[in-house]
């Protein structure tokens, strides 16, 4: 993991050869990013990195029908709101984009009854209560009976053929239900024992389960795990998962369910893998996934689990979609959990203003430095400098300080050096 980066309120000095960026490297920079591949399949055991997002946002939602992945809305800078719907085939590892939302939305709930998605809700920084079905088959939306809460960061279940949606922004417990057979909603429904912001919920043999949660503005994480029995109305308080988190996502495959990623506070995202037996009450810890993610959207396709978008920073939104197989999964960190290469990544956003996030993978522990320079090979900021770890890594450079233009990262690690080009917009 790297550690808090301090950077520097000055622009460095121009240095030449050593250490620096001079300018009779600056054709040569040019070749070399001509060469750069725009897109890197990173591996890591069970994990494979597929097809990235073709919008890159947090906060969206995710459902499968017919063995095609549909994600919906999210945000992206400045956390505005968007209508997205693009769908992705796991056959093919192909995008497509779909019919918009009728509601531009972040962090919705979403539901599929009869191989129709309902989005619901969601909305930053005024919540909403809009519910449109969305038909696979006709790529079209309808607008239906609004729920009675309008809510952000509730998540939906499905128990015969009624949706429940639970929770919300940013400490609703709220449990109101849906019949789509009926375009109806019921409250009046026994609430979560505990805040339901931005939490996790999965059903599983009638049961629906709900994980973590908090508060999005004032973040205070949970770890607990409550039951809710359609039938009964009636919470049960299940053992608490090992990590605290909201922003996870939960994943049902062959009846255990896997809690992945979530934050524990602003700027603080996890690459947290959990286990949940829901037949013993009981939890193990599995080796993380390989990016630190938090309000991304999941789905699971033939027993594999899908990661989609989410953020490590809490402001920007990503585009990355990483493949897990549970069969894969030995509980046993080895070499195949890193890299198989050093990979130096385009920075994203680009264009930026003021932050951007830069990554980068390391296959061995080596010496690392992270080099930004302007166009005359000037260093403007050293963003790493020391010995590492091998694993999958993420900085972010701010250039709030720095005029606008074109600026260049060199990643150095051993033997292998690799420059990128960005653009900052003032």
């Amino acid at each position: 993991m790297l550690h808090a980066i301090t950077y520097p309120d000055k622009i460095g000095k121009f240095r030449e050869p050593r250490g620096g960026f001079g300018l009779g490297n600056y054709c040569g920079l040019i070749v070399s990013l001509i060469l750069i591949l725009s897109e890197v399949q990173a591996q890591s055991g069970a994990w494979t990195r597929k097809k990235d997002l073709p919008t890159a946002r947090a906060g969206a939602s995710a459902s499968v029908v017919n063995g095609k992945i549909y994600v919906f809305g999210g945000y992206g800078v400045a956390w505005g709101d968007f209508n997205v719907n693009e769908m992705y085939d796991p056959l093919t590892n192909t995008w497509e984009t779909k019919a918009p939302s009728p509601t531009a939305r972040s962090w919705p709930s979403a539901a599929v009854v009869n191989d129709t998605i309902y989005v619901i809700g969601g909305g930053y920084p005024v919540a909403k209560d809009v519910v449109d079905a969305y038909d696979p088959s006709t790529d079209s939306w309808k607008t239906k009976e609004p729920m009675p809460t309008p809510r952000s960061g509730a998540q939906a279940a499905v128990v015969d053929e009624m949706v429940y949606n639970i929770g919300g922004y940013s400490s609703l417990r709220i449990c109101e239900v849906y019949d789509p057979s009926k375009n109806t909603w019921t409250g009046g429904k026994k609430g979560r024992p505990e805040s339901g912001g931005v939490l996790s919920v999965t059903a599983y043999n009638g049961i629906i389960y709900t994980f973590g949660g908090g508060s999005i503005i004032d973040p205070v994480p949970f770890p607990t795990v409550y039951a809710y029995n359609p039938q009964t109305d009636t919470w049960t308080k299940k053992k608490d998962m090992p990590t605290a988190r909201f922003g996870l996502q939960t994943y049902l495959v062959e009846g255990k369910i896997y809690a992945i990623g979530g934050s524990q506070s602003q700027g603080n995202a996890l690459a947290t893998v959990e286990v949940y037996d829901p037949v013993s009450d009981s939890w193990t810890d599995l080796p993380n996934m390989p990016r630190f993610f938090t309000f991304h959207a999941g789905a699971v396709v033939n027993g594999k689990i899908y990661v989609i978008g989410g953020t490590s920073d809490m402001s920007t939104g990503g585009n990355e979609l990483w493949e897990y197989d549970p069969a894969f999964q030995t509980g046993v960190v080895g070499s195949s959990d890193l890299p198989e290469h050093f990979v130096l990544e385009q920075n994203y956003p680009n264009p930026f203003n003021p932050s951007t996030t830069i990554k980068f993978d390391l296959p061995r522990a080596s010496h690392v430095t992270l080099t930004v320079y302007d166009v005359l090979g000037r260093e403007v900021a050293t963003l790493v400098n020391r010995a590492e770890e091998p694993g999958y890594k993420s900085v972010q450079w701010d250039g709030s300080g720095v005029a606008g233009g074109v600026y260049f990262y060199r990643l150095s690690a051993g033997n292998f050096v690799q420059t990128c080009r960005m653009l900052l917009i003032k």
